[in-house]
């Protein structure tokens, strides 16, 4: 005899708690009906039954509560019912007892709780006592009851209702069994249905929060049901303040455009795919989305809600812009190639014969002046249209892996010995572990001398004001704002590791509306400048997958940061073993 299944903790509490409450109830209708008076001596059978059936409860609840095996629990509790059965069976007149019906609740739950088996047993265990207290009758044992809960019934009368109780309790037995095993079936159909339905939710909530894309759902109410974790990143909106909350009012002006799409397609019917609106960041800066919408409707059509799907735009719109940039810039170099080409043609001749006439007039005062002045400019432009081709013929690269600061070192003597360097401080911080990078060493030094060069420009103050050149390799770049080489579209190329170099300097700085035009092509703010040098530095900059950023204001100082491609030991290893 076991229960086939745990029991359900509040099943086997209200079973505890059930059973003294029903054997209260006919203790006080066996005392009410019992006819004489309520002498202590006459009624101590009931309250020490009473009393008894408290005290087991008890015993029952705190073996249950020290998280003992309900199977065997249940089991005694049955058992021991059968005993308090016959406690007040024998009492109360033995087989003609008006309780004798009790005999039938043993079965009945032992059957539910326990199984099919356990009703039998149980049925078999109340058909004993039964038994027992019908042949003691017959045989004169029973002791003269003085309670009025007694039938007077013939001998035949008390044998047919043995006869009919007997198979009555087997009976109840099984069919509490049956009933028992039914409930126990449902249930496991019911917690395997809830487990699955659990997991199809979980599955569900995962997909939605691992999202790339934000999403959002609104109810037939203008309730926000779902706000996943994309959405909340890309709006600065979290989602315990949108949950739960009507649409008009949860996001604020700052999505106001996002709003009026929900609105249209929840009150108007109208969906969108792929519309780009405008939201506002907390800082007030604006940032563009691509925004779809959908109706959410039941199996009859009938609308239930919008569902809608939205993406940062920000890294697609740099994107554009930045192609559109190149092409614009490849655009002017094929046209500054020509122009260039053709006043060379014009200059040489112009220049060849300026020499000429220096060499064989005796020119002096004024007309000597003016043939130097034509010979500086010539000079000076012959030097612009060099840099016009550099920038608009793209030689190719040539790269290497070499020591970064070492190159630095070389560079930087290089530059102490410019004329721009004269009477001001130009220093290197060495970083003292081997750095590798991948570059054309010349092109690379074209870059460095640029920017280094520009740095020392910037200085005005000769004795306080310095530049400074060094390895930040404990700087990262942000992932958003790279940029990096365009791969093929044959595959997928993993971006490479970066390592930054600074040039700072204690210079004039830069406005802030000038920093965004620094690297456009002729545009200078210095005096006598071309507009080509940073040009020409950003684009050999990101030819190599790197990137050139500045940080300046105006009177405060300027830091370039220049991004080149690292090499890994392992890499240098394969390098130099090649």
């Amino acid at each position: 005899m076991r229960l086939r299944d745990s029991d359900p903790d509040p099943a086997v509490q209200a079973l505890i708690l059930g059973r003294v409450a029903l054997l209260a109830l006919v203790i006080a209708m066996a005392v009410a009906f019992s006819g004489g008076g309520l002498g202590l001596a006459r009624q101590f059978p009931f309250g020490f039954l009473l009393f008894t059936v408290g005290g087991l409860a008890l015993a029952y609840h705190r073996v249950w509560r020290s998280g003992a095996d309900s199977r065997n629990l249940v089991a005694t509790q049955f058992i021991v019912d059968v005993a308090t059965t016959s406690y007040l069976v024998f009492f109360t007149g033995g087989a003609e007892s008006q309780f004798v019906p009790l005999y039938l609740l043993s079965p009945l739950l032992g059957g539910i709780f326990l199984s099919v088996r356990g009703g039998v047993f149980l049925a078999g265990l109340s058909t004993l006592a039964y038994a027992g207290f019908y042949v003691a009758g017959r045989q004169g044992l029973m002791p003269t009851t003085p309670y009025g809960l007694t039938q007077s019934l013939g001998d035949a009368a008390q044998l047919l209702r043995m006869l009919l109780y007997v198979p009555l309790l087997f009976t109840v037995g099984v069919i509490g069994g049956t009933l028992g095993r039914r409930l126990r079936e449902g249930r496991r159909a019911l917690e395997k249905a809830r487990d699955e339905l659990n997991r199809a939710l979980f599955d569900t909530e995962t997909i939605l929060e691992n999202m790339s894309s934000g999403l959002v759902t609104v109810d037939a109410d203008g309730i926000v049901r779902h706000w996943n974790r994309a959405a909340s990143e890309i709006s600065a909106c979290a989602a315990g303040a949108v949950r739960g909350q009507p649409y008009v009012g949860a996001f604020g002006p700052r999505l106001a455009e996002f709003t009026e799409r929900l609105r249209e397609a929840l009150e108007q019917g109208v969906e969108g795919s792929r519309v780009e609106i405008m939201i506002a960041k907390p800082d007030g800066s604006k940032l563009p989305l691509g925004m779809s919408t959908s109706l959410l409707r039941d199996p009859d059509g009938r609308p239930r809600g919008v569902i809608g799907l939205f993406q940062d735009l920000s890294d697609v719109r740099a994107l554009e812009e930045r192609i559109r940039r190149r092409e614009t810039l490849a655009a002017i170099g094929e046209l500054s190639a020509g122009i260039a080409h053709e006043i060379r043609n014009c200059l040489n001749p112009i220049s060849g014969s300026v020499e000429v006439l220096q060499r064989e007039l005796k020119v002096a005062g004024e007309n000597a002046r003016l043939l130097d002045l034509i010979v500086r400019e010539s000079e000076r432009l012959d030097m612009f249209i060099r840099e016009l081709l550099d920038y608009a013929r793209e030689r190719p690269l040539k790269c290497e892996t070499l020591d970064l600061e070492s190159l630095l070192r070389d560079t930087v003597d290089v530059a102490r010995r410019h004329p721009s360097a004269e009477g001001r401080t130009l220093r290197f911080s060495g970083q003292g572990d081997d750095v590798w990078v991948h570059v054309d060493s010349e092109q690379m030094r074209q870059v460095l001398m640029n920017l280094i060069l520009n740095a020392l420009e910037a200085v005005e103050d000769e004795e306080a004001g310095w530049v400074e050149v060094r390895i930040a390799t404990g700087r990262e770049r942000p992932e958003a704002q790279a940029s990096w080489r365009a791969e093929p579209a044959t595959g997928s190329k993993p971006k490479p590791a970066l390592v930054c170099v600074e040039i700072q300097d204690t210079g004039i700085g830069i406005a802030a509306p000038e920093i965004d035009l620094i690297f456009e092509p002729f545009y200078s703010t210095k005096r006598g400048g071309t507009g080509l040098g940073l040009a020409i530095a950003n684009r050999i900059v990101e030819r190599h997958g790197g990137a050139l950023e500045v940080e300046s204001r105006l009177g405060a100082g300027t830091t370039m940061r220049l991004w080149v491609p690292r090499v890994t030991s392992t890499a240098r290893a394969v390098a130099h073993a090649a």
